[in-house]
């Protein structure tokens, strides 16, 4: 089957600009002596290719890599010699099972193109990720280096493709645009080799620690550089809402008028208030100025008698200024905190409008970025539409810069914006989807908010004094804030006219108060309050965490959230991040042994070292030589000294009799077993009500062993009942599957029966001669199940079944052998 995307249809229209032609280093064939086209594009994904067909024009094929084509090894360290402190990867073609795409005939079919084409232009993502895939792509292929130029583009447009080829082909001067290429059109190694570092360091400690792990606590528990610093974050934030003790404390409020308009004002002082404290959190050593009920009592007593009258208005105006345009985190955040996507699906959606939609070009800009820089040019264009939807007043009179603050910010990418300023999202609705359409709604008015005027409100403030005699005066206040002039917020539309970005409520302003004012006492109530804990971690707020504290890069921050949900270390609950107690087990255990590797400041300064890679200060075998001895000598202490995580019960051994069981941690979560494992292997699955469940005695159903035509038992095991032959305990037939649902198999009918499985995609029933049978089918409905295939075709995909069993069962065996052969060294 193909398995590389190509495309070079579409011819350019008239009028339409030519992307420049390569000059350096080579020759234009004479005319007649060349079909096809001339040169060829290598990009990651199908659809960014036919975007980029669309502009280039016909003598360009663009082909898609479909993502990375080369990786370490799935098993062991995968480099040259850790004793040696060789870390040379060892580099193999990526096996894509999910897609089942062949990236061996990809790399193939990149291959052969490249040799036809007079030059050939790697224009994978521009970060570090996208720098490694080009250089895989070039190495895999065996492209001679004379032959590659780099491009870069931070925008999938006509203007910016036109760009990025001049400039790579050096018929453009280098652009001024901040994005910083070290030498346009060459491959950056530096990049390549902090990628590279960051895959080895990444497999260096997470093996090693999920092999730790599963070894002392279950066998389905993984760790890893990042992984394992963010489950320590929700981990630990839970403790602290655990351990929490809240503070009671009281707020004082009068509900007051002025000739018939009433308003509110809260107490801020009273007379005898001990020095330090505060009436709202955050408390000082000295604690909330009203601690209880009583002390409230004994002002509301004096306050319902008392005198109010204004002795001070403070009139004034605050300024809120635009929130910088996106990066990959704050991003993340806004989907997930106004549109409640996942930051998975968020990035997911950013990605088709950043590779375009529909047949246009791409609307956004490169979605993993940490930086907020923008180009001279998308500001111009913001300006002029702003200017022309809303008004000069709008228009702030010198372009907004921002400055990034994020650890370890790399300053050659742009902020996330719009490609066109101008292409508002009610011009997109009938175009995109409706997730598309909130996303980009989203990446487009916070980045034309970012460029306009500040939005203005009117402040007052009022101090307002109760006296009564016999008991302590008190000051109430009133804030009032009116916006008088929407700035920014224009850009948000209507909802926007109602808070600020800030999230502060827009109040109605005060009744016309002066100084002197004696006002209108209605009500003086008292509210008992407490202190809350810390929130759980969201989505939002742990991207933001890992961000602050230089965790991660923007590639890698979804990633992360996925992974400890996929552990099942954390369970979502609504919007909480909520630590499980596997989690809190494979934390305190790397915790208490490996600490220094799974905190915050060795992950840090790690991402640290891996910029200086980036930019060319540090060499990262050095790195990487420096790390390993004193890793693997603190890992070597905690294998030692680490007790496997299991927990004593009373329930005597039904398989060997000489202990009691344990419970322990398996893939499917906790179970019985006993603790003299391996010499006895007996267990027990637990039940709902943390019980050991029994199996019941095995059950003969009205069906024969396809093998050796034995009777058939079902039994229940711990994924469910399954069916085995009679013989299978003396050895003599291996037979097991699973319970046939009634239905013969359309292509063994005589000794094939259908049996219900599942897969990602849902399920699905298959023949139990499995895999000697390949025959499957969706549905089991007359009309509607697969019809058997011809006898030709049968024994073809029988046959290839037959050699992927068995590559799978080799490789299996394998991996086996290299796991017994660590441990036992």
């Amino acid at each position: 089957m193909a398995t590389a995307t190509a495309t070079r249809k579409r011819q350019r229209k008239d009028g339409e600009a030519a992307v420049p032609a390569p000059e350096a280093g080579t020759r234009a064939p004479a005319k007649g002596s060349r079909k096809g086209p001339r040169y060829l594009v290598v990009v990651e994904s199908p659809t960014k290719a036919r975007t980029l067909q669309g502009i280039l024009g016909s003598d360009y094929e663009v082909m898609a890599s479909l993502g990375h084509v080369r990786d370490l090894p799935t098993y062991g360290y995968g480099v040259e010699n850790v004793e040696q402190l060789d870390f040379r990867p060892k580099y193999v073609v990526v096996k894509d099972r999910s897609s089942r795409v062949d990236k061996a005939e990809v790399i193939k079919e990149i291959a052969e193109a490249a040799k036809k084409a007079e030059r050939v232009f790697l224009s994978t993502d521009p970060d570090r990720e996208g720098e490694a895939i080009a250089w895989h792509i070039k190495e895999a292929a065996g492209i001679p280096d004379e032959k590659v130029t780099r491009v870069v583009f931070h925008e999938i447009t006509r203007p910016a493709i036109e760009a990025a080829f001049a400039e790579a082909t050096g018929q453009a001067p280098k652009a001024d645009d901040g994005h910083g290429r070290r030498e346009p059109g060459k491959l950056d190694m530096h990049l390549v080799d902090a990628q590279q570092a960051r895959r080895v360091l990444d497999r260096l400690i997470g093996y090693p620690l999920t092999w730790f792990v599963q070894k002392k606590v279950s066998r389905g528990a993984s760790a890893g550089r990042v992984q394992s610093v963010a489950l320590g974050l929700i981990v630990k934030r839970e403790r602290e809402i655990q351990s929490f003790v809240p503070v009671e404390y009281w707020t004082v409020e009068a509900q007051l008028a002025k000739e018939g308009r009433p308003f509110a004002a809260g107490l801020v002082s009273f007379d005898g208030m001990k020095k330090g404290a505060k009436m709202r959190p955050e408390f000082g050593p000295a604690g909330p100025a009203i601690p209880d009920e009583a002390t409230a009592n004994r002002l509301l007593e004096g306050y319902r008698r008392a005198r109010f009258a204004v002795t001070a208005v403070k009139p004034g105006q605050r300024k809120v200024s635009p929130a910088p345009p996106f990066t990959t985190s704050t991003f993340q955040q806004a989907a997930v905190n106004r549109l409640g996507m996942s930051t998975a699906r968020a990035m997911a959606v950013a990605q088709e409008l950043y590779e375009g939609v529909n047949g246009m070009p791409g609307l956004i800009t490169y979605m993993r970025t940490d930086s907020v820089a923008v180009s001279p040019v998308a500001q111009q264009q913001a300006r002029t539409f702003i200017r022309e939807t809303w008004g000069e007043a709008f228009v702030p009179e010198k372009p907004r810069v921002y400055r990034t603050r994020a650890r370890g910010a790399q300053e050659a990418h742009e902020a996330i914006r719009p490609t066109n300023p101008a292409l508002a999202p009610e011009q997109l609705r009938r175009a995109l989807s409706s997730e598309q359409l909130k996303v980009y709604q989203l990446i487009w008015q916070r980045f034309l908010a970012s460029q306009m005027t500040d939005a203005v409100y009117r402040t007052m403030t009022v101090d307002i004094e109760a006296t009564a005699e016999g008991a302590p005066a008190g000051t109430f206040r009133a804030n009032a804030s009116t916006l008088v002039f929407e700035g920014h917020l224009k850009a948000y539309g209507a909802e926007a006219a109602e808070t600020d970005e800030d999230g502060e409520q827009v109040v109605d302003a005060l009744p016309e108060l002066a100084a002197g004012d004696v006002l209108e006492r209605r009500a003086v109530e008292a509210k008992r309050h407490e202190t809350q804990p810390p929130p759980r971690y969201t989505e939002a707020s742990l991207v933001k965490a890992l961000e602050e504290l230089g965790i991660g890069r923007p590639s890698t921050y979804a990633s992360i959230v996925q992974t400890v949900l996929k552990r099942e270390y954390v369970r979502k609950e609504g919007r909480q991040l909520v630590p499980q107690e596997l989690g809190f087990i494979v934390h305190d255990l790397l915790e208490q042994h490996m600490k220094k590797y799974v905190d915050v400041p060795f992950t840090g300064e790690m991402e640290e070292e891996l910029d200086e890679v980036a930019s060319g200060e540090r060499d990262w075998m050095e790195v990487l030589r420096e790390f390993w001895p004193e890793f693997k000598a603190e890992l070597d202490r905690a294998e030692a000294s680490a007790e496997k995580e299991q927990q004593p019960t009373d329930i005597p051994c039904e398989g060997c009799g000489q202990a009691n069981l344990v419970i322990k941690w398996g893939r499917n979560g906790k179970f019985f077993g006993c603790p003299r494992y391996p010499e006895c292997t007996f267990t027990l699955p637990m039940g709902p009500d943390g019980q050991p469940v029994r199996a019941g005695e095995p059950v003969a159903i009205p069906y024969r062993c396809p093998k050796d035509g034995g009777r058939l038992l079902k039994k229940s095991g711990r994924f469910g009942e399954y069916v085995e032959c009679e013989n299978r305990a003396a050895g003599t037939c291996d037979f097991r599957g699973g319970v046939p649902v009634g239905v013969p198999c359309p292509e063994e009918p005589e000794t094939g029966q259908l049996v219900e499985k599942s897969s990602r995609r849902g399920t699905f029933y298959a023949c139990w001669n499995y895999p000697n049978c390949s025959y499957t089918t969706n549905s089991l409905e007359p009309g509607k199940m697969t019809p058997p295939r011809p006898p030709e075709v049968r024994e073809e995909a029988n046959r290839k079944l037959l050699e992927r069993s068995a590559r799978g069962k080799a490789a299996f065996a394998k991996r086996r052998a290299n796991a017994a052969a660590r441990k036992a060294s």
